[in-house]
């Protein structure tokens, strides 16, 4: 009985040596969390962008675009589909400026209300547009309306797109008095931050002012993938 005994332990020892080996060969795959959706650019750096969102507001691009210009200054440009099917001479301008062309979804839905097929959808059809239209396009996602949930930023980062907010919020679509507008985008100036805008009367008037007090303030004005 005694030298039973021994022997189902030395089995039991040797099974488990053998698992362990098992174990060690094996590949355990590593599980990579959603990175979560960017708030801000590169705090070290000195250097803000521009986060312009269009869907309407056609008739301020010209001038929003004149004073990036003048001002050598590019900004990112977030596109829905839809817009750009519907006026693709004005996005062909905004393209040949230079500017960095971006997604916001080929229309404008609430995204936190999609499955992942529909969200893959609203943004690779817009990908596709954007590059047939424009010619480029980034890894750059702004969901419309600013909504996310984390089941948004997972299945916008399966298909490789960063989900990108922001930091300062111009509410220019509130039509705020252009003392207004500047004073809520400098008082929160920082590093690396995110300035959020759309083709707006406010913005349109505006924009040049607010461009020379952040370069006079010592920031350099960058885009979205230059900051991130």
């Amino acid at each position: 009985m005694f030298i039973i005994i021994k022997r189902s332990r030395l089995i039991v020892l040797l099974l488990l040596l053998a698992l362990g080996v098992l174990l060690l060969t094996v590949r355990i795959p590593k599980i990579t969390p959603a990175a979560g959706p960017i708030f801000r650019g590169d705090v070290e750096r000195k250097a803000v962008a521009f986060c312009i969102n269009v869907a309407w507001g056609n008739e301020y691009i010209p001038t929003i675009l004149e004073a990036l210009r003048k001002n050598n200054c590019k900004a990112t440009f977030f596109f829905i589909g839809t817009w750009v099917r519907d006026f693709p001479d004005l996005a062909r301008s905004i393209a040949n400026e230079g500017h960095e062309i971006a997604n916001h979804g080929y229309f404008h839905s609430h995204v936190a209300k999609l499955s992942k097929a529909e969200l893959h959808k609203l943004i690779l059809d817009n990908d596709v547009k954007l590059k047939k239209e424009l010619g480029r396009a980034t890894n750059l996602f702004a969901p419309p309306y600013g909504e996310f949930n984390d089941k948004v930023v997972a299945y916008a980062e399966e298909i490789g797109f960063k989900t990108i907010m922001w930091t300062i919020d111009t509410i220019d679509w509130c039509n705020p008095t252009p003392e207004t507008y500047l004073k809520r985008v400098l008082e929160k100036l920082q590093n690396g931050a995110l300035i959020l805008a759309h083709p707006t009367e406010v913005t349109a008037k505006t924009l040049p002012v607010l461009i020379n007090e952040i370069k006079k303030r010592g920031y350099d004005i960058l885009t979205v993938s230059e900051i991130i």
